[in-house]
């Protein structure tokens, strides 16, 4: 019984068989193997490159897709309205509701005068008028 499966690459097992004994008759038996192995080497390097150039395509065709996306700030919500009364008066700054305040405003004595006096600055170089010297 012939195997009555889905054809190999569109084509029967009487076809397929048929084209073997053909290659065996044409090219002999101690070159049907080389040939063979030729032929298997070159569908390999098809499909290596083939499957190369799809999956640069893919790479390429795709790639704004797997850029993760930048969070976005989310819209700012309208906030609960201020209740319109009264305005309360603020009350002034004082050492007994700010904690630290008198610290903060502590001033420190002011340093004693120094008991030398200080040299004399050199004195400064003549100016030059604008323009430059003129000789």
């Amino acid at each position: 019984m012939l195997y009555t499966g889905r054809p190999m690459f569109g084509l029967g097992f009487g076809e397929i068989l048929i084209i073997l004994v053909l290659a065996l008759v044409l090219l002999g038996p101690q070159k049907l193997p080389e040939v063979a192995k030729q032929l298997g080497k070159g569908m390999r390097d098809f499909k290596k490159a083939s499957d190369g150039l799809k999956d640069q395509f893919e790479k390429e065709f795709y790639a704004d897709e797997r850029k993760p996306e930048r969070p976005r700030p989310a819209p700012p919500t309208a906030a609960a309205p201020v209740p319109a009364g009264p305005a309360k008066p603020v009350p002034l700054a004082a050492a007994d509701n700010v904690p630290g305040l008198d610290a903060a405003l502590f001033e420190p004595a002011a340093p004693a005068p120094a008991q030398a006096a200080a040299p004399a600055p050199a004195a400064a170089p003549p100016a030059v008028p604008p323009g430059g010297p003129q000789a």
